[in-house]
Formats: structure tokens, C-alpha cells, sequence
């Protein structure tokens, strides 16, 4: 039994589809009616809905449902054997679900499906090697191999039947048993045919109750989905073949009476009318297509010259607005330009500022220099007279030498106070680079500064030149130089 109530039902969810614009869902509901009605072998009404959903769905972009609808048409060709049409959509719908792959790689059924069909086409016929191609076009990815054997049975079963058909009885067995033992208990269109080819493998091995009991099953199984098809009286007349082989023509002939009425009930349901209306609406609607596409094409070519209308408009707005936008950038020019001759007139003022305070500390530093050379002999001269007073054992010595000691110290005071003066960032810089020195190796880091040798830094800080050393290399120590660095360049960048 037919499911009319739900033709009915997809017929009032196409109206209602339609009326939403929902396109996709209009066609989905025009493939499942075109199936319903070729079920019951009302081909004209078939070739009524795909048609109508390849018009919808060529206006919409869902490619899926482009290759869908094409497969089903070259399939209904294929019912009146016209070979060139069914060629050619299913070219379309492989061409179109390449490009769909493409795009996105999830989007494989339909390409395999596309290539299926494709290969089916060719062994009917009688391209086995072409057919052989577009079966290996399968494996579009090497997931698809590890999945064929549950999502692909029917892969192993059209292999199968080019093997035989080429004479490959060996390889033709495996693929037919593998694809049979694949779909076995599930209810797939295609079982009638896996069982009637491993019948036809059996009959050309001469293996004739093997070949009966598949054609039986093929039968049976052709039965159990409730129409009559050409499938149905093929494998009818290949029963009779085989009884007529064995000498039971009184079985042949009643098969061959069964086949005969089947045909002649197919026959009836696809009639000479039917392919006659059928071969008239494919050129109406070809015609009919075919002004659709003129009726678009003078759309598009309207809205393309109204499109190019307004960009001129847009181009001639655009014109004025540059103009205008010229016009205030020359002003904003002008204005930047003497900003900038201001701007450099500050910057020349700000490098002559900053090249006399660089000269004037540069003069200061050698000031300092020479007040620090003076500051030596100075100390030389001193230290000459008390020891000249001490050789003499005068009762001056001791007053004059603590004199002395006191004004030392004033004077590196003192000299230091020119020191900051002149380098008033420079102990700042030292401390935060290194924290750990103490107050007397700043004093080192700042004769260092000044290019003093050990010998006048001993003076100046009345020490040995040996402790001057010692306090170099604590230095250098706290301050983690390498011994590839030097030490007086370092401290003259701080």
C-alpha cells in the first residue's frame, strides 16, 4: 500500500513552504513526492515535481539539493533508456558536488553518490572500464575506505557485476558475497539486485540451484516492497532460463508466463503515452526554462544598468565631496606647514640651549679636573713641609699636621660639592644601579669619572695606592663586570 496521507501531507507542507519562501523546504517536499509517485510507477507525475524543484532550486544556492535533484532525474532517464540525458545530469550533479566538496569537506555523500550513479550508468552501457573509474572516484578520502563496508554495500555490489561482467568470476564472487553479507536483515532498495547479480554469477559458473535459489531470493525480496518493476520481470525470465537449461520446460514456461505478465503490468504503467508525455514536457519545460533564464538574464541586465546609474551618481557625489575635502586640506597644509617652521625653530632654540649646557659642563668638568690636579699638588707641597718640619723636630709639627688633616677633608668637601654640581645625576644614576656600593667607592666612582690615575685618586683621598686597587677590584666585583670590560668606560657612560 502506498502512502497517499503522506503525499497529501508533503503536498500541503510544499504550499505552506512556498508561501514562507522557504525554497529548501519546497523543494525537500517536491523529491519526497517525486519518489511516492515513482513508487507507483506514475512517472509523468515524477518528472512533474523534480522538474519543478530543479526550477526551485536553481533560483536558491543549496548545491546539495542542485545534486540531489539531478541524480533523480538522470535515474528517471534511465527508466525510458535515454542515455545521453541521464549523462548529462548526473555530469552536472558530479560537477556540481565537486565544487560543493571544495568548499566543504563534510559535504562527501553527495559526491559519492554522484560518482555511483555515474558508474552505474556506464556499466549499463557497456563502459566497464569507465564504470571501474567512477566506482575508485569513490575513495575521495581515506575514511571512506573504512567506512564502505557499512555505509557503501552496494560499492562492493556494482564491482561485483562489472567482474562478472568481464569475465572475473573470482573477484566478481567476493565483492557480491561481501556486499550480501553486508545488507543482509536491512531493508535497502538495491537487495533485490545484489541477490539477482550473485544469481546471474551463479548461472554463468553452471552453478544452477545456487542461481535459482538468488533469483528466488532477488524475487522475493522485489515482492516484499510492494510494486511491480522491470527488476521483477527480468529475474522472472532468468528463472525460466535456467529451467529451460534443465530441462524443465514445464516450469520455464510457467516463469516465463509470469515474466511475460509482469512486463506486460510495467508495461501498463509506464505506457507509450507516458514516455510520449514525457518527451513533450521535457521539451516544454526545457522551453520554458529556457525563457526563465532570457526572463532573468534582462533582470539582471535592468538591475545592472540601474546599479551602474547610481554609481555614477555615487562617483559624481564623490567628485564634489573630493573637491571640497581638497579645498581643506590645502588650508590644513598651510597651517601644518607653519606649525612645523615653528615647531623646528624651537627645536634649533632647544639643541643651541642644550649644546652650551654641554659646553658649559664639559668646561666645568675640566675646571674640576684642573682644580683636582691643583688639589694635588697642593697636598704635595704640604706633605713636603711637614716632613721637612718633622726631620727638623719641630714643636709645630704636631699642630700643623692636624691643621692639615682638617683642611684635607674640607677640600674634598668642597670638592666634591663642585662634583655634584657639575654631575648632579650622576651619584643618583650610581645608587639605583648599585645599591650595594658604599659612600667611599661612590667617591672612587666619581675621581674615576674624572680620568684621575691611582696615583693622584691615593692623594686626593689620602690612602695608599694599593688600597685604591683593593677598592677598584671591589668594585668592579660588586658591579658584575666581566673582566673584558673596562672599568673607566663603564662608570664615564653612567
Amino acid at each position: 500500500m502506498f502512502p497517499t496521507e503522506s503525499y497529501q501531507i508533503l503536498d500541503k507542507s510544499k504550499v505552506y513552504f512556498e508561501r514562507k519562501k522557504d525554497i529548501s523546504g519546497a523543494v525537500k517536499c517536491l523529491l519526497a513526492m517525486a519518489e511516492i509517485q515513482k513508487r507507483k510507477g506514475k512517472l509523468s507525475k515524477t518528472f512533474d515535481h523534480l522538474w519543478q524543484a530543479k526550477y526551485l532550486s536553481d533560483q536558491a544556492h543549496n548545491k546539495a539539493q542542485k545534486v540531489q535533484i539531478r541524480i533523480s532525474l538522470a535515474r528517471l532517464y534511465d527508466e525510458f533508456n535515454m542515455n545521453e540525458q541521464s549523462v548529462f545530469y548526473l555530469t552536472e550533479a558530479l560537477e556540481i558536488s565537486k565544487k560543493l566538496y571544495a568548499q566543504d569537506s563534510t559535504q562527501i555523500d553527495n559526491l559519492i553518490s554522484s560518482y555511483m550513479y555515474m558508474a552505474v550508468r556506464q556499466r549499463k552501457m557497456g563502459n566497464y572500464q569507465d564504470a571501474l573509474q567512477y566506482l575508485d572516484s569513490c575513495f575521495v578520502t581515506p575514511s571512506v575506505a573504512l567506512e564502505k563496508s557499512i555505509e557503501m554495500p552496494f560499492w562492493d555490489a556494482e564491482k561485483g557485476k562489472i567482474m562478472q561482467e568481464l569475465h572475473e568470476y573470482k573477484k566478481a564472487d567476493t565483492f557480491l558475497h561481501l556486499s550480501h553479507s553486508n545488507t543482509s536483515g536491512k531493508k535497502v532498495s538495491y537487495r533485490p539486485n545484489i541477490s539477482m547479480y550473485l544469481g546471474d554469477l551463479k548461472k554463468d559458473l553452471g552453478q544452477k540451484d545456487s542461481a535459482l535459489f538468488f533469483y528466488n531470493e532477488s524475487l522475493a525480496l522485489s515482492q516484499d516492497q510492494g510494486f511491480s518493476n522491470d527488476l521483477e520481470t527480468e529475474v522472472l525470465r532468468k528463472i525460466s532460463e535456467v529451467y529451460s537449461a534443465n530441462g524443465d520446460t514445464k516450469l520455464a514456461y510457467d516463469y516465463l508466463v509470469k515474466s511475460t505478465n509482469t512486463a506486460d503490468q510495467v508495461l501498463h504503467d509506464k505506457n507509450q503515452t507516458n514516455s510520449e508525455l514525457f518527451q513533450i514536457k521535457d521539451s516544454y519545460l526545457k522551453s520554458i526554462s529556457e525563457k526563465n533564464a532570457q526572463l532573468e538574464q534582462k533582470t539582471r541586465t535592468i538591475i545592472k544598468s540601474n546599479t551602474i546609474q547610481f554609481r555614477l551618481k555615487i562617483i559624481l557625489f564623490l567628485l564634489v565631496l573630493l573637491g571640497l575635502v581638497l579645498g581643506v586640506v590645502f588650508q590644513m597644509r598651510l597651517k601644518l606647514k607653519k606649525t612645523l617652521l615653528h615647531k623646528k625653530e624651537a627645536e634649533l632654540k632647544t639643541k643651541f640651549i642644550e649644546e652650551r649646557s654641554n659646553n658649559e659642563i664639559e668646561l666645568k668638568s675640566k675646571e674640576l679636573t684642573s682644580y683636582a690636579l691643583q688639589l694635588i699638588d697642593k697636598d704635595t707641597a704640604i706633605d713636603e713641609l711637614l716632613n721637612l718640619l718633622k726631620t727638623e723636630s719641630s714643636p709645630h709639627y704636631k699642630s700643623l699636621f692636624s691643621k692639615y688633616k682638617k683642611g684635607s677633608k674640607d677640600l674634598w668637601n668642597e670638592f666634591n660639592l663642585q662634583f655634584t654640581q657639575v654631575n648632579s645625576a650622576f651619584y643618583d644614576k650610581l645608587k639605583e644601579l648599585h645599591p650595594k656600593l658604599s659612600s667611599t667607592e661612590q667617591k672612587h666612582c666619581a675621581l674615576i669619572k674624572l680620568n684621575l690615575s691611582t696615583k693622584e685618586m691615593a692623594r686626593i683621598l689620602n690612602i695608599e695606592p694599593h688600597s685604591v686597587h683593593v677598592s677598584r677590584s671591589r668594585i668592579r666585583k660588586k658591579m658584575g663586570l666581566k673582566r673584558s670590560e673596562n672599568l673607566e668606560s663603564y662608570i664615564a657612560d653612567i
